[in-house]
């Protein structure tokens, strides 16, 4: 059956129209008329039908005897380049791929009452992706540039299903942090520091675009075998938990994407929990992962050799290079994903590859660059207290995180208490403060019920932000820095050096 009916999608080339780009476009700002010329989607509305694409095209085929209901189940089936295939085929094709049950699947899920087809509103889904590829593409040159700290977060109130703002105990009433969060923080930053060393040298070697397109597509097929088996323990690779961090950062969008795509949350963590940490426990579940990953999919998951050096622990701490744990050795807990041997990439992409996410591999390039600026920061609160504490080396990571889930402590009250007032749609925190911020949402579902037991409403974390001004932005982190003075007597930049 679907040789047959790829045989009729071969019948007709696929011709792009540019009407419909064209008036979709019409909105947004500096749409260059290349950019109209070369769309960045291909349109399945608004073609020019010959006569002899549209008698009698079915006739021979066995499509022709089948129910229009099976018809519709099938192209469910197919991605969205073979429904613009399928499309091109004859009318009566055209008439079913336009059908919502169809596009519905494919867009995030919502409450709010649509006055558009799934089909529309999937396409201005994949148009502001291209517009949001177009606008990081434009801050990638200007880091490259300039080499200079981009505002790399922004935090944005979650408008649906908002509750009533509640109020945090104020910070300062105790030196100690107040709050009680659901997840191990000040573990999950040592394993966090710990992954963004080893992501940094990862894609320094690993950045080109093809090879971006393929850890894509092996985390979706990992995200695929999460829903398949959800009792087993299941063990990424380095590659795959790095798209995973950037689709973690973003937990709107992680959330309508699981929902979408899923049915469900998936869940994460960096860290083991007790039954996991055992001898062999990850080795045994990574050798499994890699038996069902190769039966599902028929690609292979992972290399199963690992390879041991003459100085393992030598070998483990060298990758240290620019944080704290270069400098002073701590434990670092157990983590979760597989880094002891790696993927190996093809030089090519198949031609149907399709990203089904709401982010672009261009968030993943920008992400590598975050894990550059979070490494002054580090070290300059590490390297504070040795100078002026000889004594307290040995503890002074521990004492760097305390200092910064404190700092964070006091970001989720500015929040709470401002979110609301004057209209604040966004809070930007330091680079300092983001580290704790990214620890947090390591554990998506925990994330959630702290955020609306603490705050009422989920915060939402958007790096990069492409759609302000550069001096929206500035002018957004003074008053944020005023009322932090304000409000604790000290500065937000070197709040967590004090």
């Amino acid at each position: 059956m679907f040789n047959s009916l790829r045989t009729s999608l071969k019948r007709y080339p696929l011709n792009e129209s540019d009407d419909e780009v064209s008036s979709t476009s019409s909105d947004n700002e500096e749409i260059s008329q290349e950019e109209l010329r070369h769309p960045p989607i291909s349109s399945v509305c608004g073609y020019t039908w010959h006569i002899d694409q549209i008698q009698q095209t079915l006739s021979d085929s066995l499509f022709a005897s089948l129910p229009t209901e099976i018809l519709i189940q099938i192209f469910q089936l197919l991605s969205v380049h073979d429904l613009m295939h399928v499309s091109l085929v004859c009318r009566y094709f055209k008439f079913l791929v336009d059908q919502d049950d169809i596009w519905r699947s494919k867009c995030n899920p919502s409450n709010q009452i649509q006055s558009k087809s799934y089909k529309q509103i999937y396409m201005d889904w994949i148009y502001g992706k291209y517009l949001r590829r177009r606008d990081l593409n434009k801050i990638i040159e200007k880091y490259r540039k300039e080499n200079s700290r981009i505002s790399c977060c922004l935090s944005r109130r979650h408008s649906s299903e908002r509750e009533e703002t509640k109020t945090i105990e104020h910070p300062d009433t105790s030196a100690e942090v107040t709050m009680q969060l659901s997840s191990n923080i000040e573990r999950t930053i040592i394993a966090l520091i710990a992954l963004v060393e080893k992501t940094s040298e990862f894609m320094f070697a690993c950045c080109q675009p093809t090879a971006i397109a393929q850890m894509i597509k092996r985390y979706y097929r990992f995200m695929q075998l999460k829903v398949a088996y959800p009792q087993e323990y299941l063990v990424p690779t380095l590659d795959i938990e790095i798209v995973w961090q950037t689709h973690l950062i973003r937990p709107e969008m992680y959330r309508g994407d699981c929902l979408r795509l899923f049915h469900r949350i998936i869940d994460h963590s960096l860290l083991l929990d007790k039954s996991q940490e055992k001898e062999d426990v990850k080795s045994q579940a990574f050798i499994k992962t890699c038996r069902l990953y190769e039966e599902r999919f028929g690609e292979q998951y992972c290399p199963l050799i690992i390879e041991q050096g003459e100085d393992e622990e030598d070998a483990d701490w060298s990758i240290y290079h620019h944080s704290l744990l270069n400098y002073i050795k701590c434990p670092i807990p157990p983590y979760s994903y597989w880094d002891k041997t790696h993927f190996q990439f093809a030089y090519q992409l198949v031609d149907n590859y399709q990203n089904p996410f709401s982010f672009v591999e261009e968030d993943i390039v920008l992400d590598r660059y975050w894990f550059r600026l979070y490494s002054s920061d580090m070290y300059e609160v590490g390297m504070r207290i040795i100078e002026y504490n000889p004594a307290a080396q040995p503890n002074a990571l521990h004492l760097s995180i305390k200092r910064l889930i404190k700092s964070y402590e006091r970001f989720l009250y500015i929040t709470a208490k401002y979110s609301s007032m004057n209209e604040y749609q966004s809070i930007h925190p330091t680079c300092a403060i983001d580290i704790a911020w990214h620890s947090h949402m390591q554990e998506p579902l925990k994330y959630a019920d702290d955020c609306n037991r603490l705050l009422g409403f989920i915060m939402n974390h958007t790096p990069w932000p492409s759609a302000r001004t550069a001096n929206d932005i500035a002018q957004s982190r003074r008053e944020i820095s005023e009322i932090w003075n304000i409000e604790f007597e000290r500065s937000m930049e070197r709040d967590h050096l004090k």
